[in-house]
This record gives structure tokens, C-alpha cells and sequence, in this order.
């Protein structure tokens, strides 16, 4: 059973998130399945999933478009609002003060190596997502097929992420169609 949030709990975990996660979207995932999915249940892993699909193939940020979703469905259009604030507030106070004090960190070396190590972390995150996620998908033919043709459009062929999207969605239509009908997923 998923708890209920109010309007400033809600804000305050998207802030938090906003403002402990460098990297951007894909960093921020581990961290908003942590606080919404799995400790305080807030949503279902299930339900975080499609909010995350949902999210990638809509256009904007993923982290904005998570917030937002994720917000609505909490708290209708307030929600939306309160959760998208919560999640780009950090970033915009964090940019105004790198804007001001930027030359003082491209010249200092603890700095770039602060951030140097930060991306190795970042990785780690999103890898560790990709793992996660990809437990839940039920490994058939079709989509271990649909994997391997992704991997090599994107590293072989070099095709635009979209059109590897927009492949993968037309042959699940074209593929799927049939199995949706029988009332199996």
C-alpha cells in the first residue's frame, strides 16, 4: 500500500534530490527510486518504472518530467508544480553561485578533482539503474533482439537516440500487437 504525501514532503524530497544529485537525470533515478519507491513508498516500483519510461520519451529532462508526473499523480497540478520547484531549485541556486565564483573553480585542482571523481560515481549510478531496471524485463526472443539491434544502432551505426527509440517502439506495435490481443503482457 503506497503512503500518502503532503505538498511540503513532497517538495522537500524533490529538493533533495535536486540538490544531492550531480550528473543529471539519470544520476538522479537511484536517488528518486530510493526516496519514492522503495523506502518511503510513496509509489510502487511498478508504477516507477512507467513514470520512468513515460519520462524518457517525453521531451525535456527526465528529472523534470519524473517530478512532474510523479508530482500530478500525488497531488494533481499543484503537485506537478511543487515537485518540478523541488527539483530544479538546487540546480538554478548551484549554477547562479558557479556563475559568480566560476573562474576560482576551473583554476583550482582539489575542484576538478572533486568533479573528476564525481563522474566515476555517476557511472556507477546509472549503471546501477540499467541493472536494476533491467531485472524487471521479461527476457524473451523479442526482447533480447530488440536489445541487441538498440546496442548496435546506437554503438555501431551511431543512430540518433530517438531513432532507436522510435525503432523499437514501431516494432513493438508491429510484434506485440498479437500477444496484447490475447490478453497476455
Amino acid at each position: 500500500m503506497n503512503k500518502k504525501i503532503n505538498a511540503l514532503k513532497l517538495f522537500g524530497i524533490f529538493f533533495y534530490i535536486g540538490l544531492f544529485t550531480l550528473g543529471g537525470g539519470y544520476a538522479m533515478i537511484p536517488i528518486m527510486k530510493q526516496k519514492l519507491a522503495a523506502k518511503n513508498r510513496y509509489i510502487s516500483e511498478d508504477n516507477f518504472i512507467e513514470v520512468l519510461a513515460v519520462s524518457q520519451i517525453t521531451p525535456g529532462p527526465i528529472a523534470v518530467n519524473m517530478a512532474t508526473f510523479i508530482g500530478y499523480k500525488e497531488l494533481g497540478i499543484l503537485g506537478s508544480i511543487i515537485a518540478t520547484l523541488g527539483v530544479v531549485l538546487p540546480s538554478l541556486i548551484i549554477i547562479l553561485l558557479l556563475s559568480i565564483y566560476f573562474t576560482g573553480i576551473t583554476s583550482n585542482t582539489v575542484m576538478l578533482k572533486f568533479f573528476s571523481g564525481i563522474l566515476t560515481g555517476i557511472v556507477a549510478e546509472i549503471a546501477y539503474v540499467t541493472i536494476d531496471i533491467t531485472k524487471k524485463i521479461k527476457i524473451d526472443f523479442f526482447n533480447l533482439s530488440i536489445l541487441i539491434l538498440s546496442l548496435v544502432e546506437i554503438f555501431i551505426i551511431k543512430l540518433n537516440p530517438i531513432y532507436v527509440i522510435l525503432v523499437g517502439g514501431g516494432l513493438g506495435i508491429l510484434f506485440k500487437t498479437r500477444e496484447f490481443k490475447n490478453g497476455s503482457s
